[in-house]
């Protein structure tokens, strides 16, 4: 079967500039542990990449954790990933959640 690998860019930082693991420290553990419980296993970049960005004229500027899965490209994978995303938008209070997939080849 064809493998489909998400990368998901975790915040830092809320969109207000308060640090994740200040104002929510189980808001990460807890997205982890939902993946391996779906999925069984994951990647967690804890090494913070920057980003930018801007919207309604305000511009951001992110650190971000990426959590990567690699699964089957099934549609139920895809739907729990749109629902995961939609969860974690209101965790993590944010403007946007930034998930790319693409797919894999494992050998």
């Amino acid at each position: 079967m064809t493998k489909r690998r998400y990368e998901i860019l975790l915040p830092a930082e809320f969109n207000d500039g308060r640090l994740v693991m200040d104002a929510c420290p189980m808001c990460v553990p807890e997205s982890l542990k939902e993946v391996s419980d779906t999925f069984g296993a994951f990647t967690f970049r804890p090494d913070a990449a920057v980003g930018n960005w801007t919207a309604d004229g305000r511009r951001y500027q992110d650190r971000l954790f990426a959590l990567i899965v690699d699964v089957d490209d099934t549609a139920e994978h895809r739907a729990w990933i749109a629902h995961f995303k939609a969860h974690l938008l209101q965790r993590f209070e944010q403007l946007e959640i930034y998930v790319t997939s693409y797919p894999i080849d494992v050998h």
